[in-house]
């Protein structure tokens, strides 16, 4: 056995011993030092006011054991403002910049409803500042100086007479009037962000962000703003799910005052409208190798099938399908003839239509997207709508008396589905070739 090679072990054994019981001793020591040491507020004056001088004053503190902390101001009245209420804390070292700013939540009326304060600079005046700790055992233990604050920017933010309207919103592109949301208010002073968001009561954290428009005034300048809102539709977004929302706007300055403002909004028969010309099929009358032949004065007629693909019911509006159009006549002309202003361009409804390559007008033969009885009459403002509802398929037909010379060049005839206002949901639908001639 190697005597000296044991020696050697054994004392590098004892020396890692003594090390591991050093520091052992040090974390001891730390552990049953002062709860609280080293606490400095870096300035004793600060003038809370986004200039960018004195706005803030540096508070350090060391915290020996794990401990609640609380750093608060008191005014010459014994008022505490709470900066930090019982925040958890382990032991370290710790540093926090404050500006002034106390978070102390409030609900006041400033005239145009309930509005929420979030945070505020504190008046002018001399406050005394205080770290307090309160460790496991509940032994507390505090420090505490002298601050003053002046020249404060102590004016709130804030959004004066914010206004939605309507309360119920049906964003689903039929065209009425509750399929926009018109949001509105007057920005008091210019800020650092504003921020304009729905909100689930049930899942608050859940947010959906909404954007202003650009406008002649930017966000967070001072003046008024509005928003116009479709629940993201015109982009071919789904909205929100249906349901009750707060609608909430929040405005924060640079020196750090904020707010916020709640207002409520229900969210019905939501969803983006889409709809199709079943199996992209016409039933053209008498085509034979996609080609029509007519002779003079002879009917193009048809016959299609349109469904609703959506979750939400799609408005449509006449002509009746069954209706017969002469060549020269289009929509708004039958319409004029016949005392049926319902039957002119309505932005947001649906109607089936009929097009060639030479017309001037685009798909001048329009009829509804179904028949009376496979539509849902409703009455909305004291008219009749008529709604095919998700799922259900509404049968189209009709007739156009070719009674006219055509223009030269006029041979192909083509459907569509056209959601008028908005956009051509199916163009050139079973395209054929019209001849006339002797058949």
């Amino acid at each position: 056995m190697n005597w000296r090679s044991i020696n050697r072990a054994r004392f590098y054994s004892l020396l890692l011993a003594a090390m591991i019981g050093v520091a052992g001793c040090g974390q001891l020591d730390f552990a049953m030092g002062p709860l609280l040491s080293e606490v400095t507020v870096s300035k004793s004056e600060i003038t809370p006011n986004a200039d960018g001088q004195d706005d803030a004053t540096e508070i350090t503190y060391t915290l020996r054991r794990p401990a609640d902390v609380s750093i608060y101001f008191e005014n010459a009245a014994g008022e505490r403002f709470y900066f930090r209420d019982n925040r958890r804390r382990a032991p370290g070292a710790y540093s926090v910049l404050w500006g002034g700013v106390v978070d102390n939540p409030e609900t006041v009326d400033l005239g145009y409803g309930p509005v929420e304060i979030l945070s505020r600079v504190l008046p002018d005046g001399d406050y005394r500042w205080v770290v307090a700790a309160v460790e496991d055992n509940g032994a507390p233990v505090e420090a505490s100086g002298q601050i003053t604050l002046r020249d404060g920017d102590t004016v709130m933010p804030e959004l004066q007479n914010f206004t939605v309207a309507p309360e119920i919103f049906r964003p689903n592109q039929d065209g009425l009037a509750d399929d926009r949301v018109s949001i509105g208010y007057f920005l008091t002073k210019e800020v650092q962000s504003i921020n304009l968001f729905l909100r689930d009561p049930q899942k608050p954290e859940l947010r959906y962000f909404i954007a202003e428009a650009p406008g002649l005034v930017k966000p967070t300048e001072r003046g008024y703003h509005d928003y116009s809102y479709d629940g993201g539709v015109d982009l071919n977004a789904e909205p929100p799910p249906d349901g009750a929302y707060e609608l909430v706007g929040e405005a924060r300055d640079a020196a750090g005052n904020s707010v916020r403002v709640v207002r409520e909004l229900t969210f019905e028969e939501g969803g983006k409208p889409r709809a199709d010309v079943v199996g992209g099929e016409i039933d053209w009358e008498g085509e034979n190798g996609r080609r029509v032949l007519l002779a003079f004065g002879d009917k193009l007629c048809f016959t299609a099938y349109v469904e609703n693909e959506s979750t939400v019911p799609i408005r449509t509006s006449g002509p009746w399908p069954g209706q017969v159009y002469h060549y020269a006549e289009n929509y708004n002309t039958l319409s004029v003839a016949q005392d049926e202003p319902s039957w002119l361009q309505q932005d947001g409804a649906w109607r089936f239509g009929v097009n060639f390559d030479t017309t001037g007008i685009d798909f001048p033969y329009r009829w509804a997207i179904g028949r009376q009885e496979d539509l849902e009459k409703r009455i909305i403002d004291g008219r009749e709508q008529w709604y095919l509802m998700p799922g259900k398929r509404g049968q189209v037909s009709g007739c156009i008396v070719l009674d006219e010379k055509l223009p030269i060049g006029t041979r192909f005839w083509w459907g569509g589905l056209i959601h008028q206002g908005v956009e051509v949901a199916n163009n050139n639908i079973d395209r054929i070739t019209v001849e006339l001639g002797t058949p």
